[in-house]
């Protein structure tokens, strides 16, 4: 059969195709000849070696390709040695505290003033970061805080009540001079410097209620600056000096307001009715403001930049940083520290504010650590040999525990009675910890003024013990080391001699409580700085039926004292309420003290009663084995 097809003819080379627009690309002809497709293509000679040329030269590259990933594989670079370790040293022999291994701080050098409260007092210590070194400034057995470094470096002021009365004294870091810079029967405590150096800024009680107050550098011309009812405390001063930042409590919550002196007005920084603000810090620029945000015992670190016409933080310029309080810049503002508790050991962090989340541990140590302060002028040598030279050989411990001789036969430690306690029940203690009690039991007299140890709900309890609806049977009170405080002193609705604060520790509830002082002419205790929770509020029915009490309208005014603290300083912990406390008051716990010593309860037991005895009535004891 002929084809119809007509001959295809033979393919003109490249360059025999005219130039220019006669010229048309070699798939023309199949798009005007389409049906010349699946033909057979004849390559003339030179087509043929270009084609042999591009398969050799692909096959060259992937034999390269193959080769470097061959040897990427199998050649692993050798990783850089890491950088050496920085250990702040260990500080000289004494009662200071002992560091752990930690990196330097970010930012430049010079020295970190803060509080620290160790072995029942506070106070002041530094960091010096020339020499990686800790040095303690204060010695005196009252209580020392709150100090403010002045703008040069070379003087420190300070809040203590080693006078029998709090007032703001003036450290001369060079020579040692310590001068007394008030001298009124009232609180006065804070301290901020102004930027020039010439004035003081502080809180006081002198009108029956904290205000912010300013003085000259040497204690004269005092001038109050706040006049409102309600607290207002914890200045501090912008770097420019047109603006001094505090906490006041005028909402129901802390705020920060801002006092403008050149223009004698007042403002509300942040304005959060349902969040408390304290603690600010300005920036060594002016421009942002440190400051703590969240509930008592759980707050965090923010930072916003501050607005200057307005004379308020920016909400859209805010920064959330870590869990802590206190914070403080560097003197060049490229650091940003706090102070971070966990458990019964403090942490000295230190952020970088432009750089997300880095952060780093600067220190470590036990106790509570608040009240940061930094200087770019670090401790000269001889000031640190000045202060080294005058710590003590040797602190008398404030009690002694008389522990009666082991016995050759049965439990090792006994039941001692307290004769001097009243109480509807058997009063008794372990012999471990009878002295301690009555220790801390002389501290609240000497800081309160009346004996509220005296009486006591319970402090023993036999096994045979039955606990209210909930409550675990294995309690403390078995086995010698726990209290129950007297709760009538607060439920006197005329005259409360104790005030609760609460607080939320992550997500339990603690309670603090204060004692009012017998003397209320400022030698005792100190004012209230927080809200206090009325649990009976919730007879009143309503939200504080349902929220478990209400806080009260008003703080208390006149002065009080911390049994909380006071009592952790001898060991004794308080306990969270268990989760019916706003409808079951047995629940609520705030009067429930204990002494535990890292003992877990089963041992704690075994110091007083036999193993037959504990496991006939809790069953086996973990982990004991009979010999």
């Amino acid at each position: 059969m002929e084809s119809t097809s007509e001959p295809i003819p033979p393919q003109a080379d490249e360059e025999s195709q005219p130039e220019g627009p006669e010229r048309r690309p070699r798939f023309w002809h199949w798009l005007t000849r389409p049906n010349e497709l699946g033909q057979p293509v004849i390559l003339q000679p030179r087509s043929v070696r270009l084609l042999v040329l591009l398969i050799v030269g692909n096959f060259l590259m992937l034999g390269g390709l193959i080769y470097v990933l061959y040897r990427t594989t199998t050649t692993i670079p050798p990783m850089p040695e890491p950088p050496p370790e920085v250990v702040i040293a260990t500080p000289s022999p004494g009662p200071s505290p002992t560091p752990g291994p930690s990196p330097t701080p970010l930012g430049r050098g010079g020295a970190i003033a803060f509080t620290l409260r160790r072995e029942g007092q506070a106070d002041i210590y530094a960091f010096n970061q020339a020499e990686r070194s800790l040095v303690r400034l204060t010695y005196h057995p009252a209580e020392d805080r709150d100090p403010a470094w002045s703008p040069e470096g070379n003087y420190l002021a300070f809040a203590s009540n080693r006078a029998d009365n709090w007032d703001i004294y003036l450290l001369d870091l060079v020579s040692g001079a310590l001068i007394r810079l008030t001298h009124d029967p009232a609180f006065d405590g804070n301290p901020t410097w102004s930027p020039d150096g010439s004035q003081i800024a502080f809180e006081s009680s002198r009108h029956e209620n904290l205000d912010i107050y300013v003085m000259a550098a040497d204690g004269g011309e005092v001038e109050r600056i706040t006049t409102d009812r309600a607290p207002d405390i914890e200045p501090s001063w912008s770097p420019n000096g047109e603006a001094i930042a505090f906490t006041s409590l005028r909402n129901e919550s802390k705020d920060i307001y801002t006092y403008a002196p050149q223009e004698d007005r007042v403002t509300n920084a942040t304005g959060s009715p349902d969040l408390d603000e304290f603690a600010s810090s300005w920036s060594p620029d002016g421009a942002q403001l440190a400051y703590a945000s969240g509930p008592r015992g759980n707050p965090s670190i923010q930072v916003a930049a501050f607005d200057w016409d307005a004379r308020v933080i920016d909400q859209s310029q805010t920064e959330l940083f870590g869990a802590g309080t206190s914070p403080a810049w560097s003197p060049d503002g490229q650091t940003l520290i706090y102070a971070y508790r966990r458990g019964e050991r403090s942490h000295l962090i230190a952020a970088s504010p432009s750089e997300w989340a880095l952060f780093q541990e600067v220190y470590d140590v036990e106790g509570p650590m608040d009240d940061l302060a930094w200087t770019d002028l670090a401790l000269a040598p001889r000031v640190l040999a000045r202060l080294r030279a005058a710590e003590p050989t040797a602190v008398p411990p404030d009690y002694v525990e008389l522990v009666q001789p082991t016995p050759i036969t049965g439990t090792p430690y006994e039941l001692v009675p307290l004769d001097t306690i009243s109480s509807t029940r058997s009063t008794r203690l372990s012999d471990r910890v009878d002295d301690n009690f009555q220790a801390l039991r002389q501290r609240v007299i000497d800081e309160a003024g009346w004996d509220y140890l005296y009486t006591l709900e319970s402090t023993w309890l036999p096994m045979t013990y039955t606990p209210p609806s909930g409550h675990s049977r294995m309690n403390w009170h078995i086995c010698g080391r726990a209290i129950a405080l007297n709760e009538d002193p607060y439920d006197d609705p005329d005259a409360p001699l104790v005030e609760l604060m609460r607080e939320s520790v992550g997500n339990a509830t603690y309670w603090r409580v204060f004692l009012r002082a017998a003397k209320q002419d400022g030698t005792m205790g100190e004012p209230l700085r927080e809200p206090v929770w009325d649990l009976n509020a919730r007879e009143e029915g309503g939200e504080a039926a349902v929220e478990g009490g209400a806080f009260k309208e008003k703080i208390p005014q006149g002065y009080y004292v911390d049994f909380t603290t006071l009592a952790a300083n001898y060991g004794w912990e308080r306990v969270p309420s268990l989760w019916r406390w706003r409808y079951f008051w047995p629940d609520i716990r705030w009067w429930e003290y204990r002494k535990t010593d890292d003992l877990s309860w089963w041992g704690c037991m075994l110091e007083i009663h036999s193993p037959e005895a504990i496991e006939a009535a809790f069953g086996p004891i973990p982990g004991y084995e009979a010999e």
